[in-house]
């Protein structure tokens, strides 16, 4: 499914703000948009303050992503995609608290399918 490609410095929250999302180590660092490396199904989307936290039950630790291109790859990897431009949900769930990541700002010209 086509989208546009996802990043490292694309701000994303999880479903529980204000849990912010980030990907703080891409496993690739070659191929870039927007000066950022782009994220692939390799990467680990890690989330920090989700409000869960305070309730007590379980808590968003890391974001799963279920989109991403069936042609372009990044270090051999396929690369993840956002369906939609921000701001909107994206295709995929905290971990292991269940609820879609909303993304925020992303780069919007370079798409994949």
């Amino acid at each position: 499914m086509p989208g546009l490609v996802l990043h490292a410095g694309a701000v994303m929250m999880c479903a529980h703000p204000p849990g912010v999302v980030t990907l703080p180590a891409p496993t690739q660092l070659k191929v870039l948009v927007g000066l950022q490396p782009v994220a692939t199904v390799s990467d680990v989307l890690v989330v920090g303050g989700c409000a869960l936290t305070t309730s007590g039950g379980p808590f968003c630790t890391t974001v799963r992503w279920f989109q991403f291109s069936a042609r372009v790859l990044a270090g051999g990897r396929p690369v993840l995609v956002q369906p939609t431009p921000p701001p909107g949900p994206g295709p995929g769930t905290g971990v292991p608290a269940p609820g879609p990541p909303m993304v925020q700002a992303m780069q919007i010209k370079v798409r994949a399918s």
